[in-house]
């Protein structure tokens, strides 16, 4: 009998099982860095994780998406933070889910952290073994 009484629950590794769960999509929008004040210059975006936004160090659209081609490379403002973040390209995208524009969260889901690999994004972890937010957040 192992007790775990006062210590941390154990934390998700290369033994854990994903699966795809049908989910809510709540929609921010991202500002355009360099158009402060402009409400309609923003980049839309979905997602299932809003609470994981404050760790977002990307935000991604595919490079055949004439819709965002001319984004890449610019940057945005993350929302509820004055922090900014690149606009990258990556075929990762599903140009028909959403708004063709996925948030680059790497330290808080697998397929976000190999395109942070590929774009070699930093990795931002804001949440605690309990799943509170930390000091990143």
């Amino acid at each position: 009998f192992l007790s775990l009484a006062g210590r941390a629950p154990p934390v998700a590794g290369a033994s854990t099982e994903y699966s795809e769960e049908e989910g809510k999509l709540y929609y921010f929008k991202y500002m355009l860095a360099d158009q402060e004040g402009d409400e309609d210059a923003h980049l839309p975006v979905a997602t299932t994780r809003p609470e994981t936004i404050l760790g977002d160090t990307a935000v991604c659209v595919h490079p055949d998406d004439p819709r965002y081609q001319k984004y890449i490379g610019k940057h945005v403002k993350v929302p509820l933070s004055d922090r900014t973040i690149p606009i990258i390209a990556d075929t990762y995208v599903d140009m028909e889910f959403g708004t063709g524009c996925l948030k680059i969260t790497p330290g808080h889901d697998p397929n976000d952290y190999e395109i942070g690999k590929r774009a070699k994004l930093p990795t931002i972890n804001i949440m605690n073994l309990d799943a509170s937010i930390n000091e990143n957040g």
